[in-house]
């Protein structure tokens, strides 16, 4: 990993079970997801020297509690990081770099959510105090402006005039997803649509209608980081980090930015391939952000794979990122249709490609893929690739 230290791998990815309704204590989850990523990797909780993760503060127990939970003796790494950062990827992308600089040996990472947690689309779902709304919010909050979901339907009609393309641009990705997610057993949203039901989903703030947004669920992914030297001797297929980034933009600010369409994307983007010892040319499969669909379609553009505003003729009406396509897009059916897991879930199906254990949506011999995180201020990415 360019200018990183130690070169650094992916040896264990971990899952819980995934649902909806009822109130799944979000520690079992978390366990879950641990002790299952602990045992991929071919690993015991005593090899585990430090722990990352991402949180909101209320909806994932922290690194000291899973410290006890698995019986970890200390810790020579760790942080609970919240509330910026590239959601789920932030906690992935500080265990890379405690690895690669020999802060830890081998790093255990995880992300949990619960259905409740993930409605945050609104000031009353997010848990906001608007008498202690400062900064740009103090002006925008009470017109429920913010949180997220006027911000990104104004961000929609304004690439749309700005830009081109059209509605179902968006739409495409949402269908994309559900069409990978008939082939997930671990996904949510299974049933395939079609651009009409996408159509009359409910407007939400124009243009942003329901089938562009993620689909909150309880559960937990978790993976395992440790250096490429030892990674060898373990019994899964090291997943290498090529490179990776982070990426704020000039006032960090998800409303008073300076490229409110992409955020920080193309900047994170172009840091990412600066680093990297591969190109966009060289993708096999790619793991996108998508708690929006605008998100992922930044995504796409600022990583090159089209030219700025040419995604919708880029996606050929979803073909080139379905089963088959050139650009197999979030082969799990991502946050729209395998659930909102909040990012990590994307490193952990990236990885799982990466090492043929796909199944039916197995993308064929995938050696290198990008897994991107977050928009706004707060993105972050990782190229992975085999050795």
């Amino acid at each position: 990993m360019k200018g990183g230290g130690r070169d650094v791998a992916v040896v264990g990815v971990g899952y819980s079970p995934v649902s909806r309704g009822g109130d799944p204590a979000v520690e079992r989850l978390t366990t879950t997801a641990c002790r299952n990523a602990i045992d991929d990797a071919g690993l015991k909780s005593a090899d585990i020297d430090g722990i990352f993760d991402y949180a909101f503060g209320f909806d994932s127990p922290d690194t000291h509690y899973m410290q006890q939970v698995l019986g970890i003796a200390d810790l020579a790494a760790y942080a609970d990081i919240a509330p910026t950062g590239p959601s789920g990827l932030a906690g992935a992308l500080a265990g890379i770099m405690a690895v690669a600089s020999g802060a830890c040996e081998t790093a255990l990472v995880y992300r949990a959510i619960t259905q409740s947690a993930g409605n945050t689309g609104t000031a009353r779902g997010g848990g906001a105090n608007l008498s202690a709304m400062g900064a740009s919010m103090q002006f925008t909050m009470p017109y429920g402006h913010f949180p997220i979901i006027p911000t990104i339907g104004l961000m929609m009609r304004r690439r749309i005039e700005e830009l081109g393309g059209s509605i179902e641009d968006y739409g495409y990705i949402s269908l994309n997803a559900r069409r990978w997610a008939s082939m997930n057993e671990r996904a949510v949203l299974r049933e395939p649509i079609v651009m009409e039901d996408y159509l009359n989903s409910r407007i939400l703030a124009d243009p942003l209608r329901l089938f562009d947004c993620d689909y909150p669920v309880s559960g937990a992914n978790a993976v395992i980081i440790t250096s490429v030297e030892r990674a060898r001797d373990l019994p899964q297929k090291p997943v290498i980090v090529d490179a990776m980034a982070y990426g704020t933009g000039p006032a960090a600010d998800w409303l008073q930015t300076e490229d409110f369409l992409f955020g920080s994307t193309r900047r994170c983007a172009d840091r990412l391939w600066s680093r990297a010892s591969v190109t966009a040319k060289d993708v096999d499969v790619v793991a996108l952000y998508d708690g929006f669909t605008h998100i992922t379609i930044s995504w796409i553009e600022a990583l090159g794979f089209c030219g700025i505003g040419e995604a919708g003729d880029f996606l050929d009406k979803g073909r080139r990122i379905g089963p088959g396509g050139e650009l197999p897009l979030n082969t799990h059916g991502g946050q729209l249709a395998a659930g909102r897991l909040h990012g990590l879930g994307h490193l952990v199906e990236a990885v799982a490609q990466l090492r043929g254990e796909c199944g039916e949506r197995q993308v064929p011999n995938a050696r290198v893929a990008v897994v991107t995180n977050g928009h706004g201020p707060q993105t972050g990415a990782i190229v992975l690739r085999t050795q």
